[in-house]
């Protein structure tokens, strides 16, 4: 019985930290899509500025700083794209929120 509350718990922080890198990914992906969209210098640094935070505190200076910059050119195919990580983002999400709820359930069930 109590080999099958371990496995349990592996499977949902296994599933929560997948939702968590991809959620990680997939902002990268849409910082870097919109810095070139802005015509700013360094979009990939950017993309990794944001997502190295450990309270989102370089997502908040991307977002406060690129206000100066408006979007210049951004084509149908990278409108695609961008939709395309914001909804993939969401599965993120739902992945993490699915860990969370099972890492819940497990420390019931280990009391």
């Amino acid at each position: 019985m109590l080999e099958s509350k371990v496995i349990f718990l592996v499977v949902c922080i296994a599933v929560a930290v997948v939702g968590a890198i991809g959620i990680t990914y997939q902002i990268y992906q849409i910082v870097l899509i919109d810095a070139r969209a802005r015509g700013l210098k360094h979009p990939k640094f950017w993309g990794i500025f944001t997502v190295c935070g450990n309270n989102s505190s370089g997502l908040l200076m991307y977002l406060i700083g690129r206000r100066k910059y408006p979007i210049i050119n951004l084509s149908d195919y990278e409108k695609q794209k961008l939709n395309y990580h914001k909804k993939v983002t969401g599965v993120g999400i739902i992945f993490v929120a699915v860990g969370a709820i099972g890492l819940t359930i497990c420390s019931f069930m280990f009391l």
